[in-house]
């Protein structure tokens, strides 16, 4: 479970750091704001 929880950590860093060189995080921010509209729907 964890090497799995892992490997999916390193993906999502690199994507995102990917996406900061190419798009300068344009996509990363939004992902990463639609992720805290959702915690505040839910109240987290």
């Amino acid at each position: 479970m964890f090497k799995g929880f892992a490997v999916a950590v390193v993906a999502l860093i690199s994507t995102a750091q990917v996406d900061q060189y190419l798009t300068h995080g344009r996509y990363t921010d939004a992902a990463l704001v639609m992720l805290r509209q959702i915690g505040n729907a839910f109240g987290f």
